[in-house]
């Protein structure tokens, strides 16, 4: 059975305690669609991803993310919402991740806009819009 430990063995990363609390306690009360606003675009969060998703999801795309690149929720598009370690192995920032943008280019970079500096701020956000957390 996969579980974070196995992630985080085999992608050599930490994955922030926040988001795993928040995965633990949190993510099933707000497994909907949740709107984001950035800048003048709309992303909608379809769901959040299971531990199981994530490692299917990163050995099919692996050539894509390597090892910066850990998805955490799926937008309606078939993109996702991922941690984004490049540039900063203990505090990951929150990206959003374009399959189509990456797909033309070949690389993952291309495909990638920041979202929030760290998972604190993406937790905040969702404490905000839902309500719930």
């Amino acid at each position: 059975m996969i579980d974070f430990d196995n992630i985080e063995k085999r992608y050599n990363i930490k994955l922030p305690k926040e988001y795993k609390q928040f995965y633990q306690y949190a993510i099933k009360e707000i497994n909907n669609k949740i709107e984001l606003h950035i800048e003048n675009d709309t992303l909608n969060i379809q769901k959040f991803l299971t531990v199981s998703e994530i490692n299917d999801i990163l050995e099919e795309y692996y050539d894509f993310f390597g090892y910066d690149i850990i998805p955490i929720a799926e937008t309606d598009y078939g993109d996702y919402i991922c941690l984004y370690y490049k540039g900063n192995t203990q505090n990951p920032s929150i990206i959003y991740w374009d399959y189509e943008l990456a797909a033309e280019s070949g690389h993952s970079s291309d495909g990638v806009s920041v979202l929030y500096k760290d998972i604190f701020q993406f937790i905040l956000h969702l404490k905000i819009i839902t309500n719930k957390i």
